[in-house]
């Protein structure tokens, strides 16, 4: 849905710069799962190559003490921003999206705020929630006090899913997340709370299936959808989306197309993203994940605006070549969304 599109904005000379984190080893006393959502060499090359085809003078820079000095040496004139920051706190986001706003430097994606909030689940479930999106119910465990309080929680004989407060790439959630009884509740818990030192989120298990919309452009339009399903699903046995799968995915996982999702079902996840994207004022690409509950309604779970760029593994990049696209057309709509708001005129600054 993204190939061929936009082509009424010029291609101007414009200079990009990548700017990313590098995936790397992890310590031995870091969770092993420390930089996950840190891209790989191929995945920057592979990008870095597709936008020199595309006729743009292109460099990459690593996020580092040295980024504003070699922000300047460069003169880029757009930044194609897929930091996801350093350190491990609930802005990190937002922290080279802060550093080009200061410089005044031009750059794709959402701005610091809209950055820094979608990282945080609990500040998304509010702001999605005034805006009337569906999202699941939860509870928020910060401490012995938020244990005792919530005690009761399984009265219903509800299932639950323990996550991270402000984590990503499926962080945190492992094959054993799924709690039916408060003792797991509190093993869970505490395990999040000793890994990652934050918060942990306790949202309501959707049994339903679970489904990725990708938005793009200026003004925002849907660039595709798919299911994510078991490769081999077992009887009773729900389908969770954890970290283990995705670092697994071509044996564990298999990504069905928007064909295989009803017209009627299709088109509410379409407008819930949307309104999703809009209410959150995220700018030019983001990925919203939803969950199915039993009667088959979505709701929403996760935001990203820094989506995944690898052609070979990401989830907006598979979803979009199973919605018709392809990669080029992807990587054209996100610099082209960025133009239109920065160079209305259609010339670099």
């Amino acid at each position: 849905m993204t190939e061929e599109t936009n082509q009424e904005v010029p291609l101007v000379p414009l200079k990009i710069g990548i700017i990313y984190n590098m995936r790397r080893e992890t310590g031995p006393e870091d969770p092993d799962d420390r930089y996950e959502e840190y891209d790989s060499e191929t995945t920057i090359q592979a990008l870095a190559e597709e936008i020199g085809r595309q006729g743009y003078e292109v460099t990459a820079m690593e996020q580092g003490d040295d980024l504003s000095r070699n922000l300047r040496e460069e003169g880029i004139d757009l930044a194609f921003n897929l930091a996801e920051g350093l350190g491990k706190e609930r802005g990190r986001e937002s922290q080279v999206a802060c550093l080009l706003e200061s410089m005044g430097i031009p750059f794709t994606g959402s701005d610091s705020v809209s950055i820094a909030l979608t990282l945080d689940k609990t500040l998304t479930h509010t702001i999605l929630r005034t805006a009337s999106v569906p999202t699941p119910d939860y509870r928020l465990f910060r401490d012995e006090e938020d244990l005792r309080a919530h005690s009761s929680l399984f009265d219903d004989e509800s299932t639950w899913i323990v996550k991270p407060r402000w984590e990503g790439s499926s962080k945190g959630i492992f094959p054993d997340s799924l709690v039916s009884d408060f003792p797991s509740l509190e093993g869970r818990v505490r395990r999040l709370w000793s890994r990652y030192d934050q918060p942990a989120l306790v949202e309501r298990f959707l049994p339903g299936e679970e489904i990725t919309v990708g938005i793009v452009g200026t003004p925002p339009r849907l660039a595709g959808m798919m299911r994510i399903v078991s490769a081999a699903p077992k009887e009773g046995i729900p389908f969770l989306y954890s970290l283990e799968q995705k670092r697994d995915w071509i044996k564990q996982v298999r990504y069905r197309g928007p064909e295989t999702i009803p017209d009627a079902l299709r088109s509410l996840l379409a407008e819930r993203a949307l309104q999703v994207f809009r209410a959150l004022e995220l700018r030019d690409v983001a990925r919203i994940d939803f969950r199915l509950d039993e009667g088959g309604n979505p709701f929403v779970i996760d935001v990203n605006p820094l989506p995944g760029m690898s052609p070979f593994y990401s989830d907006l990049p598979i979803l979009v070549r199973l919605s018709g696209g392809s990669y080029a057309g992807l990587v054209r709509d996100i610099i082209d969304a960025a133009c239109r708001r920065c160079f209305r005129d259609g010339s670099a600054k």
